[in-house]
């Protein structure tokens, strides 16, 4: 189901995921990485994220993907890769505002809603992480910095491929450990960026990413 919010008068076009069966009263924000929703030769980043929001769902979760890209007008690939620095606030607004309107959907309760981000989706998760009481990043390269908040969300989980030469995991974790907050870290041999390809390590990091990342949200929203 498409649906839209709004975000400093932008108008953002946003992919919903309705609870199935008995709902949690929760919801997880999914956020996209410079690939957008899309699947192309980098990896099928829109086929695994709307599968995200569809087992999100089948769990009792209200699910959204925003697209963020909607808040500057930035076509996803290298025009997002290339407008990287500039339009970060921006992204990171829409995403803030995703949120919002993700905790005043029917049925989700105060406080309930966590984020979900790939690679720079990722990163913008770590940002807001004084947003959100859980967060769950994949790949996510540190950039300049994660910020700082006076709250961090006291659960979060990171997913790394150790053949992934963009995320930062260790960095990351690194920062979180100075606020006092120890992320649930998850290596993954052999695994590369996104997780993308038929060989053994990157099937098994795939498989064990999404069964974690499913039980960490139950066990912590």
């Amino acid at each position: 189901m498409t649906i839209s919010y709004r975000s400093g008068g932008k108008a953002i076009s946003a992919e919903l995921f309705p609870p199935v069966g008995a709902a949690r009263g929760a919801a997880v924000v999914i956020a996209h990485g410079s690939d957008g929703v899309t699947d192309d030769r980098n990896g099928p980043w829109a086929t695994m994220m709307r599968q995200y929001g569809a087992d999100f769902a089948q769990a009792g979760y209200t699910a959204l993907l925003p697209h963020y890209f909607d808040k500057t007008g930035t076509e996803p690939g290298d025009a997002a890769m290339r407008s990287l620095f500039l339009n970060l606030p921006a992204w990171q607004q829409a995403l803030a505002d995703a949120l919002k309107h993700a905790a005043a959907l029917p049925g989700v309760g105060a406080g309930r809603v966590g984020l979900v981000g790939f690679s720079l989706g990722g990163h913008l998760g770590l940002r807001l992480r004084g947003q959100a009481p859980v967060v769950v990043e994949f790949f996510a390269p540190h950039l300049t910095d994660i910020g700082s908040v006076a709250s961090a969300a006291k659960h979060i989980q990171i997913h790394d491929g150790t053949a992934d030469p963009i995320a930062n995991a260790d960095l990351i974790a690194g920062v979180l450990g100075d606020e006092g907050i120890a992320p649930e870290l998850h290596r993954y041999p052999g695994a590369g960026h996104g997780f993308n390809g038929a060989d053994p390590d990157n099937t098994k990091a795939r498989k064990l990413s999404r069964e974690r990342t499913l039980q960490f949200v139950a066990d912590h929203l």
